[in-house]
């Protein structure tokens, strides 16, 4: 084998970066939406946009006259930390605490309906309880390190960061989860 055809990618290496590079791409624009606020549904934006506007003033007037304007405040931002290790990455949202492990040891229980063979790094809690989501959480760009032995509380949900591992819990309820590379628990 001479050193030209040595360096030379194989056409299953390349179509193996194609794929790669796109999932990555795919899970970028994802995040993205995600951290805009996005709902996740684009049907819910669709309906939202297309309601019709009144013809006149004063239909417009007599609209508003029976119908209270409602006034929505956006979610708060999530709060994002990482372990000292970068191991363990967590996100703490108005809805849920997660968190995922990169690298992990444990076998996760039941994750048959989970059709990503990478299941098991993500745990989430909120206030009805802790799980394990087929879904990926995916977190780009660079999040603040909870020490050891410091913990964080936001959005109704506290979550500690020790050398043994990470544990989050919903305030209010007490449910929640412990993982680190070794084991997880939810409770």
């Amino acid at each position: 084998m001479t050193e030209e055809a040595r360096g030379r990618l194989t056409p299953a290496q390349i179509l193996l970066i194609v794929v790669v590079s796109a999932l990555v791409l795919l899970f970028v624009i994802l995040l993205a939406g995600r951290l805009a606020g996005g709902s996740g549904d684009p049907g819910a934006e669709a309906s939202q946009s297309q309601i019709a506007e009144p013809a006149s003033p004063q239909a417009e007037e007599e609209q508003t006259a029976a119908e209270p304007e409602e006034t929505t405040t956006p979610p708060p931002p999530p709060e994002y930390f990482a372990s000292p290790s970068g191991n363990i990455v967590c996100a703490l949202t108005a809805d849920s605490a997660d968190c995922v492990i990169s690298n992990f040891n444990y076998e996760p229980a039941d994750l048959s309906s989970c059709d990503s063979e990478d299941a098991g790094g993500h745990l989430r809690v909120e206030p009805a309880g802790a799980s394990m989501p087929c879904d990926p959480l995916v977190v780009a760009g660079d999040v603040a390190v909870l020490d050891y032995g410091e913990d964080t509380s936001a959005h109704g949900y506290t979550c500690e960061s020790e050398e043994t591992g990470v544990t989050c819990r919903h305030d209010e309820s007490g449910y929640g989860f412990s993982v680190a590379r070794a084991a997880y628990e939810l409770f």
